[in-house]
């Protein structure tokens, strides 16, 4: 997938999300993806390399564990004005 930060994606749902970071941890494809119109709904995904698709994290420990790099990735790289 080719799917890079500020790209903007369109999920099953029908909504549109922003790509705020993408992370690779131990060796898979992580995604922090924001609502264009509530920046509240957030969804964090991992590629499935085998369907080539997107697939929710539920798991909370692992989120605790991507936020602080997802973070680090963008630190200083979002500039929402350009």
């Amino acid at each position: 997938m080719n799917i890079k930060i500020k790209d903007v994606v369109t999920l099953s749902d029908d909504i549109r999300y922003a790509v705020v970071s993408k992370v690779n941890y131990e060796n898979n494809v992580y995604y922090y993806l924001a609502e264009i119109n509530n920046v509240t709904n957030i969804k964090f995904l991992v590629e499935n390399k085998e369907r080539n698709s997107l697939v929710e994290v539920e798991d909370k420990e692992l989120i605790q564990k991507l936020l602080p790099l997802f973070v680090n990735k963008t630190k200083g790289k979002l500039n929402l004005d350009s």
